[in-house]
């Protein structure tokens, strides 16, 4: 018989570890992001094996990812499972633990054709977390709809992808959209980027359908002169007509109770909010508008501070691998001094556990300072080229002592580039050995070629700077 009390429980647990796995996302490949990723799925893996069997559909395609991955490769597993993972978590909710062949949303398979028709979901960032709601609730749960159909940026696995800019993300899902929702709010209007989305929409055709969210106290916005006809996200009777509309553009089935079952709770949710207008935030650019209005001298300061983090960060990284390969060396000639006749494994074990330890040292400190390498580099850039604006023909200013030092300092990163690279392939000609060595020599691989393709964004940055200037 179920422990109802424990299965709460658990429950509680396993959302708050995924939780805790969507508050870290945005620094995708960290150290602490992998292991909150891992605590998540494998304590679900447990909780889901004591409930469910590979005749459940879902629970068979959770438990069929490979995580032996970096943080990209368990981003792109997560967005893959995330639908599954909500729908077992419904069951557990709902105790039904009834025959395993019957999946609780049954939805006509969406085929590799029909991914080219995608939901883009405009929206102000600050409105997230209803937004998220209502995507779990409605989209994922209510109608079945999988994520790789939906397109919208604040959250990770529906979002920008690693290495691509927002405005070609926001330019290249608008323009595959069959429908664009607008999730109109105070903060909507108050968002230039939410009034781009919206305004491309209009310009290029799409299906729009308007979505009041709760409290907004506008009643026009842009070209929308009226929003008497935008859907109420909180009213049952909008969001059945929402459904109806979305199921017959993108032809999939939709199962009545468990529609109304969601549909239901999601608006019970809505009614939780406060009656009063959801607070306008307004970002505010009061450090941008006092750096737009530095002078000459203040950027080339600027610049000069920048420079001084990243020859810092560059001096810190390279301290870092020459201890590392002082303790490798260290535990190399222990090893080799263990009698091969009569070798101790447990003295083995423990000399690779050791080594394994300062590997995972080493990746956090390449993981704390390769987003830092990136900020500073870019701000020095950015400095350089508010600097250059300032310059006029009959000016006697000139740049020629911030362009030696963008070329000094290129030079220094390419060759830290390459130690990197050359440290790299050093590391993953290791042997396996032990289980956990294995795995931190995993995480350390990783983690250099994160700093090395940072290493090339700040040279292609720096060397398109000293083009212009030249």
């Amino acid at each position: 018989m179920i422990d109802i009390e424990t299965l709460q429980t658990e429950i509680a647990r396993i959302k708050q570890l995924r939780a805790n796995y969507d508050a870290l996302i945005t620094d995708i490949n960290s150290h602490r992001t992998i292991e909150a990723y891992h605590s998540w799925y494998d304590e679900s893996s447990v909780v889901f094996s004591h409930y469910f069997d590979d005749n459940c559909k879902e629970y068979s395609n959770f438990t069929s990812v490979d995580n032996n991955g970096n943080g990209y490769e368990l981003k792109s597993n997560y967005q893959k499972i995330r639908k599954d993972f909500s729908v077992l978590v419904d069951k557990l909710e709902r105790e039904d633990f009834g025959t395993q062949k019957q999946t609780m949303v049954e939805s006509v398979p969406i085929t590799i054709s029909s991914f080219k028709k995608r939901i883009f979901i405009s929206h102000a960032s600050k409105d997230r977390e209803l937004i998220d709601k209502f995507v779990d609730s409605i989209f994922l749960l209510g109608m079945g709809v999988d994520t790789e159909i939906i397109a919208y940026t604040s959250r990770e696995d529906t979002g920008v992808t690693a290495g691509k800019s927002i405005p070609q993300f926001i330019q290249e899902n608008i323009a595959c959209a069959d429908i664009v929702l607008l999730m109109i709010s105070d903060n909507y209007k108050n968002s230039e980027v939410c009034l781009n989305e919206m305004g491309a929409a209009w310009a290029l055709n799409k299906h729009i359908i308007q979505i009041l969210l709760p409290n907004t106290s506008i009643d026009k916005l842009g070209w929308l002169c009226s929003l008497e006809k935008a859907i109420k996200i909180d009213n049952a009777e909008s969001m059945d007509g929402l459904c109806e509309v979305l199921s017959d553009r993108l032809d999939i089935g939709i199962k009545p109770s468990v529609w109304n079952r969601n549909k239901a709770a999601f608006i019970l949710y809505c009614t939780t909010l406060s009656t009063t207008p959801l607070p306008v935030i307004i970002e505010t650019e009061v450090e941008e508008d006092y750096v737009e209005e530095l002078g000459f001298l203040d950027y080339r300061e600027s610049i000069e501070t920048e420079k001084e983090n990243v020859s810092q960060i560059c001096t810190t990284l390279s301290d870092a691998i020459l201890k590392h390969n002082d303790m490798l060396n260290s535990n190399t000639r222990k090893l080799q001094s263990i009698d091969p006749l009569h070798p101790n494994i447990s003295q083995a074990k423990g000399i690779m556990r050791a080594t394994a330890n300062g590997m995972n040292k080493l990746s956090v400190i390449f993981e704390d300072n390769t987003p830092s390498l990136r900020t500073s580099f870019f701000n020095m850039i950015d400095y350089a080229t508010k600097m250059r604006s300032l310059i006029f023909s009959d000016c006697e200013e000139t740049m020629e002592e911030e362009y030696n030092e963008i070329s000094e300092l290129l030079k220094a990163l390419s060759e830290a580039k390459f130690g990197c690279i050359e440290f790299k392939n050093s590391i993953d000609s290791l042997p396996k050995a032990e289980q956990t060595f294995n795995k931190s020599k995993k995480q350390l691989s990783n983690s250099l070629a994160n700093i090395i393709k940072t290493f090339e964004d700040c040279i292609s940055k720096g060397q398109e700077f000293l083009r212009i200037i030249l």
